[in-house]
């Protein structure tokens, strides 16, 4: 079960939250006015309703001009006060919007009335009317003027846009789902399919690829755990050990501050790639890692070689390892929930980027299009 953002009290310090009701009106002509005065909405979705994170594309008409902003949100929970949730939101470009639409993204169209600074109005294209809160006494004012005649509708998930963009979607699509989550890598599976190969090759080389929060590093220790329980040694190395170090890279940088920290120069995929060779013949290598307080590598120990080497990282699918390995595994944990994840563990173990809004705009304008590439060469 993922440990989400919302039940760990040092993110609540830190993060934007938002408390939510929704209605539907009994009378909806009474509101059909409001919509003379509304703005175009269109927004899409990079994440199922069935995560425990969603990512929201937003492109609105402000003032004659277009705006975008992307949102990650968690699941919530339905308090007294409505539904209680992470809402992280930034400002995006427009090329970035571009660059993460496609055909199949469920995408929604609405039109907004915005009442004041915490009630809206949306109509939908089929009709429908909802209106979203998100402060009781504006709610009331609110009320006061169109009268008292709602339902309210909060957590119900046929009035979550999300669930409606992906509605539209199956509609358009012959019932075809879109970005539905993929089962988990089966690592009994896994190790006997490295068992198997084992035979014929003594020595395994095993890459396991997957985004920054994919969940590499526990799907390691459990396929690690399996394998000896079988007697087959191995060991890891992790392209983030071969992180250069904030040195090198303001060097390399023309000594100007670095910021492109999952850049793949920042990774030194030839020289990991050099000491696996090196322990396929039999040589011992130098344990490294980085630290993440300074930003700098720090060598202590000393690696052996195994039965089975397993590569992972954000670069584990760099082409400085194919050459050599004979399987590869890819980690099918959806991009929302990476994102979820890694904001969570960026607040607990790196400090320097525990600003969610930042953290946010970076993954998306950075890390992901840089994670996208590697396999392009």
């Amino acid at each position: 079960m993922i440990e989400t953002i919302l039940d760990n009290p040092e993110f609540e310090q830190n993060s934007s939250r938002e408390i939510e009701r929704k209605y539907l009106p009994l009378f909806p002509q009474t509101l059909l006015n409001l919509r003379e005065r509304s703005m175009p909405i269109e927004q899409f979705y990079l994440s199922h309703p069935s995560e425990d994170f969603s990512l929201r594309f937003r492109e609105t008409f402000q003032n004659g001009e277009l705006h975008y902003q992307a949102a990650l949100k968690d699941r919530g929970k339905i308090t007294e006060a409505g539904l209680d949730r992470l809402e992280i939101e930034v400002d995006i470009s427009p090329e970035l919007y571009r660059y993460y639409k496609s055909p199949d993204v469920p995408t929604l169209q609405k039109f907004r009335t915005p009442m004041n600074n915490h009630v809206a109005v949306d109509f939908y294209d089929d009709g429908r009317i909802q209106i979203e809160s998100e402060d009781p006494i504006a709610w009331t004012q609110f009320t006061e003027q169109y009268g008292s005649h709602f339902v309210e509708i909060t957590g119900d998930k046929t009035a979550d846009n999300e669930w409606l963009a992906h509605l539209a979607y199956r509609r358009d699509h012959e019932g075809r789902e879109t970005f539905v989550p993929q089962p988990e890598l089966d690592i009994d599976s896994i190790a006997m399919e490295i068992a198997h190969l084992q035979t014929k090759t003594p020595l395994m080389i095993v890459q396991l690829c997957g985004r920054s929060g994919s969940g590499k590093s526990t799907i390691v220790r459990r396929l690690q755990a399996k394998l000896a329980d079988w007697n087959i040694d191995s060991t890891c190395l992790s392209t983030d050990d071969y992180h250069r170090g904030r040195s090198w890279l303001q060097a390399y940088n023309n000594g100007q501050k670095w910021t492109e920290w999952d850049h793949p120069v920042v990774y030194d995929t030839s020289t990991m790639a050099d000491d696996i060779q090196r322990l396929q013949r039999g040589e011992i290598i130098q344990r490294r890692r980085i630290d993440f307080g300074p930003c700098e590598p720090v060598y202590s120990g000393e690696i052996a070689p195994a039965s089975v080497i397993i590569i992972e990282g954000i670069y584990a699918a760099s082409l400085d390892f194919t050459a050599f390995s004979r399987l590869r595994y890819d980690i099918p944990t959806p991009f929302a929930t990476c994102i979820g994840r890694r904001l969570l563990r960026d607040l607990q173990e790196r400090p320097e980027f525990a600003e969610p809004e930042k953290s946010l705009k970076y993954m998306l304008e950075q890390a992901e299009p840089m994670w996208r590439q590697q396999d392009e060469g």
